[in-house]
């Protein structure tokens, strides 16, 4: 599949460079996105990251025979998509959306704290995976899921000024 070969190239290109890809997006007029993070999340992605990136890729693309019309390489942003299991990790007892595959009472959305998936005080694992304490009114529990139940992953962008915390 044509995604998958630019998902090869690219993640091959930045992995060479420190960079690791989170997302590719290919869209029908040419564009293509690519978000990338900084492999050992030491700092956060720079604009010069994604214009070191960008060269390389404006090089290297055509030699693989990948055509585009537009190439965009950004950090993947406050509401980045959660894609792999490092990510899940990374941002364990972050807030979370999620949308499931199939539904639970005609609900596939929920958002809450993304946890570990584990049950009583032993810690005993009830399954591998994962865990969404909800918060709201509407919903009072514990949702465990595994990757593949997910049909997409995202933080829930939070942004900061002047000291105070903003949703």
């Amino acid at each position: 599949m044509l995604l998958d070969r630019w998902e090869d190239v690219v993640s091959n290109i930045a992995v060479g460079m420190g960079y690791e890809l989170i997302d590719l997006e290919l869209d029908e007029s040419g564009l293509v996105r690519i978000f990338i993070d900084i492999v050992d999340n030491s700092r956060d992605v720079s604009v010069r990251d994604c214009e070191l990136l960008t060269r390389q890729l404006l090089y290297q693309l055509p030699v693989e025979n990948l055509a585009f019309e537009r190439l965009e390489v950004s950090s993947p942003g406050i509401d980045r998509k959660l894609t792999k299991e490092s990510h899940f990790e990374r941002f364990m007892g972050s807030r979370v959306q999620i949308s499931l595959k199939e539904s639970i009472d005609n609900i596939k959305n929920f958002e809450g704290i993304l946890r570990k998936n584990e049950v009583g005080g032993d810690s005993d694992v009830l399954e591998e995976g994962y865990a969404l304490e909800l918060l709201d009114t509407k919903h009072n529990f514990t949702l465990s899921f595994s990757i593949g139940e997910l049909s997409s992953a995202r933080l829930v962008g939070e942004t900061f000024s002047k000291g105070r915390k903003h949703e």
